[in-house]
């Protein structure tokens, strides 16, 4: 079944905990000081591309052709209070159809024969599966010709708004000559123009870009109220269900409903017991677990991503005090101390910086890559 918070960021009705973000941006909206570049940033899943796909929506409902807001019946119409939009809205529609002439998203494109899939079917009159669209291969970066496409758009004259807001997501997948190319147009947007990075990390960002942006920073959410918000969206879950997912997710409402959906506590759980005997590893075991685990490269994505969230905590917790450490699962704690006995902090960060370049090499044997993080751990406890 599909919930509201299921859906796809530029579908979504509602923004979970992030209040003050939004009345930051309707603050300078209001007083017409919200046209330029901007840096959503947080946490992977935290609600970033939700809060910029309405911010969207709601410039495009707000003005017309002349670039003005619409007046009340008896005169200038009071400042609005929230950027939400209904679904009945031609600009939410429009929007969700990613159809509205003055809004482009960049992303990773579509290789070439999904584009002659989707291209085939539009021309046969059929209607687009939404989830087929969200399957579809893509490239796995941002390349040059994307914001070069990018800058023709924000040069154009625009229908049905002056206004041109550019949504990038993220712009962590830009490689280096995109990351370049879009530096001029950060420095210099045409006038009544909103340009929007979505960034999990940035950090990564080359600087230049960062220092071009005025920076929006979405912060994880409380414990308390992303168990909250578990129990509300997903009532099926055990107590003890919240409880991990909670600690897993880190404050990221996003990414506990794909936890939740994808078993990614019984994925945890079994990339876990593969430490079991650090430092040593079973080797049969290593390939079960790819072999019965990740045979699809997104479930190889989603155990990497656990990977290097799990061994980045166990580099946080091992400078802490872990007497009152809250487990994500029973003998969690052991397992850290038993990595940080033999592998100090620092050490160990150069390590996962190392699995972490590997991850990302797309020329590499991806499955291999995996088994081969766990021998460089071994090697780093020799």
């Amino acid at each position: 079944m599909e919930t509201a918070l299921s859906k796809a960021p530029e579908e979504q009705t509602e923004l979970f905990g992030h209040v003050a973000a939004e009345d930051v941006l309707l603050d300078m909206w209001n007083k017409k000081k919200l046209a330029g570049s901007w840096l959503f940033c947080g946490p992977k899943g935290v609600g970033k591309a939700t809060l910029a796909y309405r911010l969207a929506r709601f410039i495009l409902s707000q003005t017309s052709a002349s670039g003005q807001s619409d007046g009340g019946l008896f005169g200038e119409a009071l400042p609005p209070t929230s950027l939400a939009v209904p679904e009945t809205d031609a600009a939410f529609k429009a929007v969700v159809n990613r159809t509205h002439p003055a809004l482009k998203i960049i992303e990773c494109a579509l290789k070439e024969d999904e584009i002659k899939d989707r291209q085939a079917l539009l021309e046969a009159g059929k209607p687009l599966d939404s989830e087929v669209e969200r399957v579809r291969k893509r490239y796995d970066e941002i390349r040059i010709s994307d914001i070069r496409e990018a800058e023709s758009f924000l040069h154009l004259t625009a229908a049905g708004s002056d206004w041109r807001i550019m949504i990038i997501d993220a712009a962590d997948d830009m490689n280096k000559n995109a990351a370049n190319a879009l530096l001029k147009s950060l420095e210099e947007p045409p006038p009544q123009t909103i340009m929007i990075l979505i960034s999990h990390a940035p950090g990564r960002l080359l600087p230049t870009i960062r220092s071009r942006c005025r920076r929006l920073i979405l912060k994880p959410l409380e414990d308390d109220m992303l168990r909250d918000f578990l129990r509300q969206h997903r009532p099926e879950l055990s107590e003890k269900e919240c409880r991990s997912l909670t600690l897993l997710a880190e404050g990221s409402a996003g990414q506990a409903l794909s936890l939740a959906d994808k078993d990614g506590l019984k994925l945890f759980a079994a990339l876990l017991e593969l430490f079991s005997n650090f430092p040593s590893f079973s080797i049969p075991k290593l390939y079960d677990f790819v072999d019965k685990n990740l045979k699809e490269k997104d479930k190889l994505k989603f155990a990497q991503d656990l990977l290097i969230q799990w061994l980045t905590r166990v580099c946080v917790l091992s400078q802490t005090n872990m007497n009152d450490l809250e487990e994500i699962f029973p003998n969690e704690k052991q397992l850290i101390q038993k990595i940080s006995t033999v592998i100090p902090p620092v050490e160990l960060m150069d390590i996962l910086n190392e699995i972490r370049a590997g991850f990302m090499d797309v020329d590499l044997d991806r499955k291999q890559v995996f088994v081969n993080s766990f021998f460089k751990l071994q090697r780093g406890a020799a």
